[in-house]
């Protein structure tokens, strides 16, 4: 019985690693579709929501309260130095 138990456990591991596979495949193929965004927040002027997943950020209307525009990505403002 023990064996029969164990090998069940080997096999819904298995498919589970054959999932996650599969899908990290999709994301490289289709990317990310911002599904987890952060709540709206404003810097400086500007006010944005993020993906949590990638990090793409897309402006925000506080005024009709929704996104605008198109996804886009945060400049490097550390003038091109590694964080330490």
């Amino acid at each position: 019985m023990e064996a029969v138990l164990q090998e069940a456990r080997v096999d819904q591991a298995g498919f589970t690693d054959r999932v996650n596979r599969v899908s990290k495949v999709f994301r490289r193929v289709l990317g990310c579709w911002h599904r987890h965004m952060s709540l709206p927040f404003t810097r400086g002027n500007e006010t944005y929501r993020t993906c949590l997943d990638c990090g793409a950020r897309r402006r925000f209307d506080l005024e009709q309260w929704r996104m605008v525009g198109a996804f886009y990505r945060p400049e490097n403002r550390s003038g091109g130095r590694g964080h330490r």
